[in-house]
């Protein structure tokens, strides 16, 4: 089983969503301890990130094998999630 660590960005944006959006997110962050690599998850080119979707919003989130540990740093709307990074 995989750790997740959720960034302080994260959380705040995830606690903003209404209730309907937070539980479908926050399932989906939970499921990732189980299966970080789910069937949908996409690896982002030119990074060592990860991605999944929910509908209209994205996940980012990086994956420590060694160290079991999978870090989301980044929620947001699909047209949003990429911007700056």
């Amino acid at each position: 089983m995989f750790k997740v660590i959720l960034d302080k960005r994260v959380q705040e944006y995830v606690v903003r969503l209404d209730e309907k959006r937070k539980r479908q997110v926050a399932g989906r962050i939970a499921a990732l301890q189980t299966d970080p690599r789910p069937h949908d998850f996409i690896k982002l080119k030119g990074d060592n990130g990860y991605r999944i979707g929910i509908g209209e919003y994205r996940i980012l989130y990086d994956i420590d094998d060694t160290r079991q540990l999978v870090t989301v740093y980044r929620v947001a709307n699909r047209k949003d999630v990429y911007r700056g990074l």
